[in-house]
């Protein structure tokens, strides 16, 4: 994925949609910026969106570390 391919997060533009790891696993949709509902993911992981996907930069297994 290049750097035209993504353009990074305007942080109210990411809800509702998908989130993805590095590693292309669904993650499921992105519902509050800040709400603590079943993940909390720093923001600092969020590389940039593109059509209804969001991308973060980990891998689908170290999601586990973020849920509540």
């Amino acid at each position: 994925m290049s750097d035209e391919d993504i353009m990074f997060a305007d942080w109210d533009k990411i809800i509702l949609k998908n989130a993805r790891s590095r590693d292309s696993k669904e993650l499921g949709n992105v519902i509050a910026v800040d709400d603590n509902i079943e993940f909390k993911i720093p923001k600092s992981y969020v590389e940039g969106y593109r059509g209804n996907a969001v991308f973060l930069g980990l891998n689908g297994k170290d999601i586990r570390y973020y849920q509540f």
